[in-house]
């Protein structure tokens, strides 16, 4: 029969409580991503402490699972019966089984739940998606796997379809509501009469003033890699600050971010990605710990930041959008969209456009006002370009020719990318230069349809997906020529890292690509879906070591004197600082693009 479950002591089958000459004998099951079985090894080990914890996960997050410490034996999870070959044979049976499931009712499990339900396990626990741990003993446990599993199977699927659909919608009225009734307080807070200035005035910290920076996630990205170089080249004497995000699953450059000492503060507890309740705790953490300013990074943020602190009366609102106007991907934007934002663009104090391009589209979307608007180009460090050694050992690595000339492209494998150009591209860089090989790095929905069109193209041997890298910069750096194809760009990170990595570029005129290169000068822009154009340009690379020198040269020259960190750092903390009633002082740049304001 199935305990009741909850957190405290008293909720369920106490067996931390039992009387047992030896301690606990506890297993942990790995079903999900790893991220969800860590989260529930650590509530095991508070609840049912002293134990000896087991764990059984698949074989690349073993090191992972053994870092943690938590464990007395970490094993490999592998399919069928053969995972739990050793709990027949050991001198004594677990008493207790975990299985996070990274649903509510762990539905998907059926061939997992049964397996366990053979062995010789004293009692089942499941820790699903809200992070609640329930008990049940054999019995219960092969019950629920019939009931959930077998029963409730057949109309999940549709329920979850439904459901879906209706919170989507229940969001975007939410949103809607919100965003007009923060319209009232706006107007307040720019005539000094927020119902909350005053006690937010009053409990802001004396000295460094306080920032919070907010962006969903801190996963590998463009933004991500910006916000960390902005925090690299904050002024600390001056600023202090908090990084405010989502408990997402990829979380690939807060490690970075917790070393340079910033605090990091989850807003959603186990997977609650509700834009209605992200909001709502946003501005609870914003009146618990007021900021001079809040800095939310992505569109989205962007919105929900201008809703959260304009509720909250926080000072300074700054919002930074980073790709073209949401209209011109419809495969990710909601035609909702554009309400919300024209509401929420009047409650912000800036918004910040990473290309003139990006800045004039959201004009026009948004229709925001022309003193909030200002573009502040993304900023990149001038490094140490990986040497021969490191390119061959690395050209080694990746199975390529010594001598074969090397073309990429770098970039989440997703529409606006247009991974399609490349390909015709490479078919045609192919029949004049046969020993060219072509490399795609980057992982995302797309993977299976390009990797269908490399075939299609007679591709096969020649070009070949990576995937996503860790040492993307590394293979930007042995390349021979950087591609981009997108139609639909912010301000690309990936043509700054190319032209600091030696590397010559031809890129598509999406968005403020054309801001970066400079045509025939630091590099060639092409127009977008023209594959012939691309494949001439990438050819006028090879055939001529005189024209690549020289584009690499004016191209580092570029980087230097308007992509710096630093430049790009000062001109985001002046937003911080300036008054709306005038305008940034815009720098100027070349070809008629200004590296800050508009």
């Amino acid at each position: 029969m199935r305990a009741r479950a909850g957190p405290h002591a008293g909720d369920a089958v106490q067996l931390s409580r039992k009387a047992v000459a030896e301690p606990m004998r506890t297993l942990i099951l790995q079903s999900g991503e790893f991220e969800h079985f860590a989260d529930a090894a650590r509530a095991v080990a508070s609840r049912y402490a002293p134990s000896e914890f087991m764990a059984l996960v698949r074989e690349p997050d073993v090191p992972r699972a053994r870092a943690t410490d938590l464990f007395t034996s970490v094993g490999v999870l592998l399919d069928g019966p053969a995972s739990f070959a050793a709990l027949e044979t050991a001198d004594r049976p677990v008493d207790l089984c975990v299985v996070p499931f990274d649903d509510r009712l762990g539905v998907r499990y059926f061939k997992l739940r049964r397996a366990l339900g053979a062995q010789e396990i004293g009692t089942f626990a499941s820790y699903n998606g809200r992070g609640r741990i329930r008990e049940y003993s054999r019995f219960g446990w092969m019950a629920r796997t019939f009931l959930v599993c077998v029963l409730l199977r057949a109309v999940h699927a549709p329920l979850v379809w439904a459901w879906g659909v209706l919170r989507r919608r229940l969001d975007m009225i939410s949103l809607y509501v919100l965003a007009l009734a923060a319209q009232p307080f706006g107007w307040l807070k720019a005539h000094g009469a927020h119902p909350l200035s005053r006690t937010v005035t009053q409990r802001l910290p004396a000295g460094r003033r306080r920032l919070v920076l907010f962006i969903p996630t801190m996963g590998l990205g463009g933004a991500q890699r910006q916000l960390l170089s902005f925090l690299k080249h904050l002024d600390r004497s001056q600023w202090e600050p908090e990084l405010v995000t989502l408990n997402a699953p990829d979380k690939f450059f807060e490690p970075a971010v917790r070393e340079m000492g910033v605090p990091v503060t989850y807003l959603n507890p186990h997977k609650g990605y509700w834009m209605l309740g992200i909001a709502w705790r946003l501005f609870r953490h914003l009146l618990a710990r007021p900021c001079h300013a809040l800095h939310a990074w992505m569109h989205y943020a962007a919105m929900l930041g201008a809703i959260a602190g304009t509720f909250a009366g926080t000072p300074v609102i700054v919002g930074s959008v980073r790709s073209e106007r949401p209209d011109r991907m419809p495969w990710f934007y909601h035609r909702w969209q554009r309400g919300v934002d024209i509401l929420t663009a009047r409650l912000q104090t800036r918004l910040i456009a990473n290309s003139n391009a990006v800045c004039e589209g959201h004009r026009q979307w948004a229709f925001v006002p022309a003193l909030k608007l200002v573009t502040v180009y993304n900023g990149i460090e001038v490094g140490r370009v990986p040497d021969r050694v490191q390119r061959d050992r690395l050209r080694a690595e990746l199975h390529l020719p010594a001598d074969a000339p090397c073309i990429g492209i770098v970039g989440r494998l997703s529409p606006e990318k247009d991974h399609a150009t490349f390909l015709r591209a490479a078919r045609v860089i192919g029949a004049e230069k046969p020993d060219a090989r072509f490399l795609i790095v980057g992982s995302g929905p797309m993977q299976a349809s390009i990797e269908s069109l490399i075939e299609q193209l007679g591709l096969s041997g020649r070009a070949q997906v990576l995937g996503e890298r860790n040492d993307a910069q590394a293979v930007i750096a042995m390349l021979d020529v950087l591609v981009l194809t997108s139609t639909n760009e912010g301000l690309p990170n990936v043509l700054l890292e190319g032209a600091v990595a030696g590397t010559p570029v031809v890129t598509t005129a999406a968005g403020g690509a054309a801001e970066v290169v400079v045509d025939g000068e630091t590099g060639f822009v092409v127009p977008c879906g023209d594959s012939a154009s691309v494949a001439r340009r990438v050819l006028d690379i090879l055939r001529d070591d005189v024209v690549r020198k020289r584009l690499v040269e004016a191209a580092l020259y570029r980087m230097r004197a308007h992509f710096s960190a630093d430049r790009a750092a000062a001109a985001i903390q002046a937003c911080y600082e300036q008054d709306t009633a005038q305008p940034v002082a815009p720098v100027a740049g070349r070809g008629g693009a200004r590296s800050e304001g508009v």
